[in-house]
C-alpha cells in the first residue's frame, strides 16, 4: 500500500508545480530581471569583460620574473671520424625580467583595469536599453487589455441596445433602418474588438522576443490593478537638474569618461617605446657530449727521462703513473661542465623607422576622438532629456484635455440616448455620438498609457528603478 502511496503523492506534487508554472504571471520587475540574465548582448558584454579581466592577470604576470627551461638532444653521424656515430645534451634554466621599460607595463595594467570598468558601465548601459523596450511591451500589453475590456463594454451596450431597437421595429414604432444602423455598429464594434486581441497578442510576443523566450499562448502578464495618473515630480524639476543627475550616473557617460582616460594612457605607453629599456637576465646549463672521454692514472711504470752529462752510459729514470682515457659519465659532465651566467641588458631606442612617433601620434588622434565620443554621448544625453521633458509634458496637457473631452462626450452620449429611446432623434445621430464617446475612451486610455510611459523615460535617465 505504500509503495503505491508514495509515488501518487509525488505525482500529485508534480502536477500542482507544473499548473502553478503554466498560470504563473509575469510583472514588469520579473520581466526586467529575466531579460538581463538572459539576453544576448548582454551575455556577450559581460564575456567581453572576461577578456579584459584576464588581461589584467597578464599584465600583472609581466612583473614576475620569466623563467624557461631548455634540453637539447641531438644525435649525430660522421664519415671523417673513428667515432661514426655520437650524441650531445645540452640542458639549461633562464630568467628574465624587465627592470624598466618607461613604466609601459603599469600604464598597461592601469589601462586594463579602467577598461574593465567600462566593460561593466557597457553591460549597464544595454540593460538600460532592454529596460525601456520591455516596460514599452509590457505597457502595451496593459494598454491593449484596458482597451479590450473597454470594446467588450460597448458591445455589451450596443447588444443590449440593439434588442430593444428590434422590440421596438417587431412593435411598429420604429423605422427598420434604424436597427440596421445599429446592427452595422455591432459589427463595426466586433471588427474593432477582434483587432485590439490582435495587437495585445503581437504585444506579447514582442515582449516575449525581447525576453528571449519562446512564444507561447500561456504567456502572461501581471496586469496591475488601477492604474491611476498620480503626480510626477519630474514635471517640477528643471532640465538642468535632470541633466546633472544623469550625468553623474548614466552608464554610458561614466564608460565614455573612463574611455578617454584610457585613451590618455595610450599616450604614454607609445611614449615609453622612446625610452631604455633595462632587463636582468640569469641563467644555469651544463651539457654532455658521448665524444668526450675520461682521463684516468694507472700504476707506476719506470720510463728513462735522459743521461748523465759526466757518464752518458748511466741513464736517469723516472717512476711516473700510466695514463689511459675512458668513457665520460653522464652524470660527471653534467656536474662538471656546469655554468651559470647573470648580464644586464640595455636596450636604448635611437631609430625605429618612425614606428615610436607613428604610434604616438596615432594614440593622440585616438585621445581626441575619445574626448568628442565624451561631448557627443553627453550631448545626446541632454538632448534626449530636453526631448522627455517636453514629450511629457505634451503628453501631461493631452491628458487632461482627453479627461475634459471624455466627460463632456460621457453627457453629451447620455443625453443622446435618452433621446434616442424616446424617439427624438435617429439612429444616425445617436451614432455619431456613440462614436465619439468610444473614440474618446480610447484617446484617454492612450494618452494615459503615454504620459505613464514619458515619464518612466525620464525617471529612468535618473536612475530611478522602472516601476508600474
Amino acid at each position: 500500500m505504500k509503495s503505491i502511496k508514495y509515488p501518487f503523492i509525488l505525482i500529485l506534487v508534480f502536477i500542482s508545480f507544473f499548473a502553478k508554472a503554466q498560470t504563473e504571471k509575469w510583472t514588469l520587475t520579473k520581466c526586467l530581471d529575466y531579460a538581463y540574465e538572459n539576453n544576448i548582448q548582454v551575455k556577450q558584454n559581460k564575456l567581453n569583460n572576461e577578456i579584459n579581466s584576464l588581461e589584467i592577470s597578464r599584465l600583472k604576470a609581466n612583473r614576475i620574473p620569466t623563467l624557461n627551461v631548455g634540453d637539447n638532444q641531438s644525435f649525430n653521424w660522421s664519415k671523417n671520424s673513428n667515432d661514426n656515430f655520437y650524441n650531445t645534451n645540452t640542458f639549461s634554466i633562464n630568467s628574465s625580467i624587465v627592470l624598466f621599460n618607461g613604466f609601459q607595463n603599469t600604464n598597461s595594467i592601469k589601462q586594463s583595469e579602467l577598461n574593465y570598468k567600462a566593460g561593466e558601465y557597457a553591460i549597464e548601459e544595454t540593460k538600460n536599453s532592454i529596460s525601456l523596450s520591455i516596460a514599452n511591451s509590457f505597457l502595451e500589453i496593459v494598454f491593449y487589455s484596458e482597451q479590450i475590456k473597454i470594446a467588450k463594454n460597448q458591445l455589451e451596450s450596443t447588444k443590449g441596445q440593439l434588442q430593444n431597437i428590434k422590440n421596438r421595429v417587431d412593435a411598429g414604432t420604429l423605422a427598420i433602418s434604424n436597427y440596421l444602423q445599429l446592427e452595422a455598429q455591432l459589427y463595426s464594434e466586433e471588427l474593432t474588438l477582434t483587432n485590439t486581441e490582435n495587437q495585445l497578442r503581437i504585444s506579447k510576443l514582442n515582449l516575449m522576443q525581447l525576453m528571449e523566450i519562446p512564444a507561447s499562448d500561456k504567456f502572461e502578464i501581471e496586469i496591475p490593478e488601477n492604474v491611476t495618473i498620480k503626480d510626477f515630480p519630474n514635471l517640477n524639476q528643471t532640465i538642468e537638474s535632470m541633466y546633472q543627475t544623469a550625468l553623474s550616473i548614466r552608464p554610458e557617460i561614466q564608460g565614455a569618461v573612463l574611455n578617454t582616460k584610457s585613451s590618455e594612457l595610450d599616450i604614454k605607453i607609445a611614449k615609453a617605446s622612446q625610452l631604455p629599456k633595462l632587463t636582468l637576465n640569469a641563467g644555469i646549463g651544463t651539457q654532455f657530449s658521448s665524444l668526450s672521454s675520461q682521463m684516468n692514472y694507472g700504476a707506476l711504470e719506470t720510463s728513462t727521462i735522459g743521461y748523465l752529462q759526466s757518464n752518458p752510459a748511466e741513464l736517469v729514470l723516472s717512476e711516473q703513473p700510466s695514463v689511459y682515457y675512458s668513457d665520460y659519465p653522464f652524470f660527471d659532465q653534467y656536474n662538471d661542465n656546469l655554468y651559470e651566467s647573470v648580464s644586464l641588458n640595455l636596450s636604448i631606442p635611437v631609430f625605429n623607422q618612425y614606428q615610436a612617433k607613428t604610434a604616438i601620434e596615432k594614440s593622440k588622434i585616438n585621445f581626441k576622438y575619445a574626448e568628442l565620443d565624451l561631448v557627443n554621448t553627453q550631448n545626446s544625453l541632454r538632448k534626449n532629456i530636453e526631448q522627455s521633458f517636453t514629450d511629457l509634458l505634451a503628453a501631461q496637457k493631452e491628458y487632461e484635455a482627453n479627461q475634459k473631452l471624455l466627460t463632456a462626450y460621457e453627457k453629451s452620449y447620455s443625453d443622446a440616448l435618452k433621446k434616442f429611446n424616446a424617439g427624438m432623434i435617429n439612429s444616425v445621430d445617436f451614432l455619431i455620438e456613440k462614436t465619439n464617446l468610444i473614440n474618446a475612451e480610447n484617446s484617454l486610455l492612450q494618452s494615459k498609457y503615454k504620459l505613464i510611459f514619458k515619464n518612466m523615460i525620464l525617471d529612468h535617465y535618473q536612475g530611478k528603478q522602472i516601476i508600474l
